[in-house]
């Protein structure tokens, strides 16, 4: 590890890696039959983590 300081916010995960984690676990739960409508999930995972999208958006991210 380098001498400088660490700066404050450079641990935190940008929107998009965000987004994209929060895909790739509502697919996996989906591929796993732990939910079937991937997009209440979606909606619901992207609530909880304070981030928000418009229907557009969301049916993009499923691939509608």
């Amino acid at each position: 590890m380098g001498d400088a300081p660490i700066e404050e916010g450079s641990d935190e995960a940008t929107r998009e890696e965000q987004l994209r984690g929060i895909l790739a676990q509502v697919q996996e739960d989906v591929r796993m039959g732990h939910a079937h409508d991937a997009d209440a999930l979606l909606r619901q995972r992207l609530d909880e983590a304070g981030l928000s999208a418009t229907d557009d958006e969301i049916r993009s991210y499923l691939g509608e």
